[in-house]
């Protein structure tokens, strides 16, 4: 997955290049969100801090690499394995 990050994402409107450390933040959050389970904001927040990077620009370029409305099923499925758990 982390081969798929993009060289350039549309960041307020231009196309910006990806530095060499959000370009590692970005393949530490897709680490986090396969291996740990964490959220797309959770994953980018984390893996941002710790470059020192906006989150928003990690956010973005996740969203190139994973399918469309992948986030959005995980967190549905997250949901029916907690109510399957308390009954």
């Amino acid at each position: 997955m982390q081969s798929y990050i993009p060289q350039k994402i549309r960041w307020r409107g231009k196309e910006r290049e990806l530095s060499k450390k959000e370009n590692l933040a970005t393949g530490r959050a897709i680490w986090f969100i396969i291996k740990k389970g964490y959220g797309i904001s959770s994953a980018s927040s984390r893996a941002s801090g710790s470059f020192n990077v906006v989150p928003g620009k990690i956010e973005k370029a996740i969203r190139q690499v994973f399918p469309q409305d992948y986030f959005t099923h995980f967190q549905k499925s997250k949901n029916t394995q907690t109510i399957k758990e308390l009954k």
